[in-house]
């Protein structure tokens, strides 16, 4: 749902609030959408929404800048145009101090907006306003991690998940990382019993974090969870498969991209156990031959 449909679905729908007159106003706005029936002007962030579309599509990473800096100049609550420029900063210092302010400056809008009242918190991610300052803390810790700042990266995760617990980004699987790294137990079993999951993004980092902590009973069980979430894996260290750097678009639980996908995002916990290859072939081809 992009800013403009947003706000004509709002007006649309402003004053109803029993579901069944919603529903039936919905469907009349979906009719009279298609239709071209909706009568709207233009705010200044939907037209900052569609410089930033242009800059999308720019041939050229300096015409797509401008175009992003126009995007912002035009409405600064288009935080998304902010995103779009860091991600293509490759210096990451600057970087950062683009991020950093442009995050400020958006929590200090937000709360004076009062959508950091306490009946937001948990939920930002599903009020469409505030959608995008959580990308901008999830890129945030993405780029620390980049940086090896484990620390910092750790806690803008726990903000994220305090501020939209459903978590639609995936953060809690960043943490679950991080706690391996830094070998905290205690949270990551915390953040475990909060959302218990069996893919490779919950067990990689248990495992991990046994493997690190010298219990090999306990290593040893999350490994063959692994192996029975994703045969694949294995293969990562045995060089049967070539793995394809590119990061996916999409992957699919249990497929080789799952695990391109693992080495692209969670590259920070593989490096921190430089042997793990070995003990993952101890224990797991003996019982494929």
């Amino acid at each position: 749902m992009n800013n403009k449909f947003n706000n004509m679905l709002q007006e649309f729908l402003k004053g109803v609030s029993d579901i069944d007159d919603a529903n039936e106003k919905l469907q009349e706005f979906i009719t009279k959408y298609n239709n071209g029936e909706i009568e709207y002007e233009n705010t200044p962030l939907d037209d900052a929404y569609e410089i930033l579309d242009k800059a999308k599509e720019a041939k050229s990473e300096k015409e797509a800048i401008r175009l992003a800096k126009q995007a912002y100049k035009k409405s600064n609550e288009c935080f998304d145009a902010i995103l779009f420029q860091t991600d293509l900063e490759d210096n990451c210092r600057k970087r950062m101090k683009l991020l950093d302010e442009g995050l400020e400056f958006e929590k200090n809008r937000l709360m004076k907006e009062n959508y950091f009242d306490k009946d937001n918190i948990g939920r930002f991610y599903g009020i469409f306003e505030t959608r995008p300052y959580i990308r901008g803390l999830v890129f945030k810790a993405e780029y620390l991690l980049e940086e090896g700042k484990m620390r910092l990266a750790m806690d803008v995760c726990k903000e994220v998940l305090r501020l939209n617990e459903h978590d639609n980004m995936g953060v809690r699987y960043l943490l679950m990382a991080i706690y391996a790294v830094l070998e905290e137990k205690d949270e990551m079993l915390k953040l475990y019993d909060k959302y218990p999951e069996e893919n490779l993004e919950t067990l990689i980092p248990l495992f991990s974090l046994y493997y690190k902590l010298g219990d090999d009973v306990k290593a040893k069980e999350y490994l063959k969870r692994i192996d029975k979430c994703n045969a694949n894996f294995v293969k990562l260290f045995d060089d049967s498969i070539e793995i394809d750097t590119d990061i996916p678009n999409i992957y699919r639980r249990g497929d080789i991209s799952e695990i391109v996908m693992y080495m692209n995002r969670y590259y920070f916990l593989l490096l921190s156990m430089p042997s793990i290859g070995e003990y993952v072939l101890e224990n797991l081809s003996k019982k494929k031959k």
